[in-house]
């Protein structure tokens, strides 16, 4: 919590030595909640039933034009119900769904909430928990569904409970109502299981995966078990001869830089040498203190068993690499790393396109790229001009993936590296394939496009005008930026595969070699970079 000293506090407003004063102003300022409160659930409970309302409209269409299945009105009331609330059209479709399903399933909640009996992170919690009320019979179903709210409402008028705790007491009024045994709900919520990452800014992100608890809270135990034993292993402060391979902080620390450095000593050593000045700078000096907390090293020990272990029990996963894309600035790249290592306002590594990274971490990923793309921008605008690439259709997908970045639909930050390319004009009415009139849609919103009202034209540039169904315009400009450095091992493959035991072709390596004196020589140097 923040703490504030004896001069940052602004005026009172009340005299802090007169209680009648101090009681005054407490109950002022509850006075205001109580009615931001009221303010908040009156426009959630109007919320809720103008995403119901959408939802519902987009089902009927849908209905009437036999394509309930691929729900493409649904989709197309949900992209412009997203750019009104200015969050993502996946979330917005999943509120509108869930709308419609409360107004249906749970309207004594819409009630409540209009009333302000509930909050609306409550009703969300009685919705989720509420659903997991069902049976065989739509009927009885519906009886107990309404069961369940009416307990859980008195429950609320009796006791002020917090969402998460009203979701504890939920669960087990639900387990009572359902039809539905614990061994079928969680075959059905299996299904759901996936790995999701979600980027945090400074060069940090959280990566969620959702499985089993009992797995779940076995790993966390594994984990927390491996680090205490590093921790415990490790060299202490006291320490002075630092024997022992156990004692070694370089041996404790994160197999991330340790797989990386390993790699660097590969079949390129200038290409290395360019790209790692001043990673290897303190190599001869002695390794410092492992200090990390234990939160630290457990995450570390997750990354370390993912990044360095195969997989067990799948063969067909076996030997499966990251695909990554990295956006390196040439003039950062070649920058003394101890001078600027820390200069506020150097252009950042950017990953996908998107989120900065630290530099000396994209350098050392980027020392073991068996390939690069060079991109090269305009000086001052930083828009893109040219790729360089092995085939021509290639290099038009790298100029389109370094130009769009991720796909171009108004708000949607899926990578371009997962999105299919579409014709502005389309092919079969005479659109020509040449990048003016191309650009990367996501899966969804590339059928959005096609399938629903929605337009969208080239303004030249790689600025695209899209008009939604309801005829208001949006643009969508291309992000400049610097220098891609991507891994591909698919670039310089030659026509045919070796064969197992057979020497790899050395196409690619000489391909590759030509790539690294190719590079612009480092900034002390007389020569003039070609960027």
């Amino acid at each position: 919590m923040q703490q504030h000293g004896e001069h940052d506090l602004p005026n009172p407003r009340f005299d802090p030595s007169d209680p009648a004063s101090v009681a005054a102003r407490r109950a002022e300022i509850l006075a205001m909640e109580e009615r931001a409160a009221a303010m908040i659930a009156a426009g959630s409970a109007l919320q809720l039933r103008a995403h119901a309302a959408a939802y519902d409209f987009g089902h009927a269409l849908d209905a009437a034009e036999g394509c309930a299945e691929s729900a493409m009105h649904v989709r197309s009331i949900a992209n412009e119900v997203a750019l009104v609330m200015q969050v993502s059209c996946g979330v917005t479709q999943g509120q509108l769904a869930l709308a419609s399903m409360t107004q249906q399933d749970f309207p004594a909640l819409a009630v409540a909430l209009d009333e302000n009996v509930v909050t609306p992170a409550q009703v969300h919690k009685l919705v989720e928990v509420g659903l997991k009320v069902n049976h065989d019979d739509p009927v009885e179903q519906a009886e107990r569904r309404a069961l369940f709210v009416e307990v859980m409402l008195e429950r609320v008028r009796r006791e002020s409970l917090p969402p998460q705790a009203l979701r504890k007491a939920a669960e087990r009024v639900a387990e009572e109502l359902t039809g539905e045994s614990i061994d079928q709900r969680h075959a059905r919520a299996r299904r759901q299981r996936r790995a999701t990452v979600e980027d945090l800014g400074d060069g940090m992100s959280i990566i969620r995966v959702t499985t089993d608890t009992f797995v779940a809270h076995a790993i966390r135990d594994r984990v927390r078990k491996q680090a205490l034993a590093i921790i415990k292993a490790r060299q202490k402060p006291g320490d002075q001869d630092g024997s022992g391979s156990a004692n070694s902080a370089s041996e404790t620390e994160s197999a991330f830089g340790a797989a990386v450095d390993h790699a660097r000593e590969g079949d390129d050593p200038a290409l290395a040498s360019a790209l790692n000045s001043g990673v290897d700078s303190g190599a001869e000096s002695a390794p410092a203190l492992d200090e990390r907390s234990l939160n630290e090293v457990m995450s570390d020990v997750v990354a370390d068993m993912l990044l360095t272990s195969d997989p067990m029990g799948n063969s067909a996963a076996a030997g499966i690499q990251a695909s990554v894309q990295l956006s390196i600035p040439i003039t950062t790249v070649l920058a003394d790393s101890d001078s600027a290592r820390d200069q506020p306002g150097r252009a950042p590594a950017m990953l996908d396109g998107m989120t900065p990274m630290p530099i000396e971490d994209a350098k050392r990923l980027a020392a073991t790229a068996p390939a690069f793309l060079r991109v090269l921008t305009h000086p001052i605008t930083g828009a893109v001009q040219a790729v360089d690439s092995y085939k021509p259709t290639a290099a038009m997908r790298a100029f389109l993936q370094a130009r769009d970045i991720h796909c171009r639909f108004i708000g949607c930050r899926q990578p371009a590296v997962r999105c299919e390319l579409d014709h502005t004009e389309d092919y079969q009415h005479g659109g020509k394939t040449a990048v003016w009139n191309l650009s990367d849609f996501c899966k969804n919103h590339h059928i959005v496009k096609h399938h629903t009202a929605w337009k969208v034209r080239q303004l030249g540039g790689g600025v695209l005008e899209w008009t939604t169904p309801s005829g208001k315009i949006y643009i969508s400009r291309p992000e400049p930026h610097g220098v891609i450095f991507r891994p591909s091992d698919q670039l310089f493959r030659p026509t045919e595969e070796p064969r197992r035991g057979e020497p790899v072709h050395s196409e690619r390596r000489e391909r590759a070699r030509s790539v690294s004196e190719a590079l612009p020589p480092r900034p002390n140097s007389s020569a003039t970079p070609p960027f």
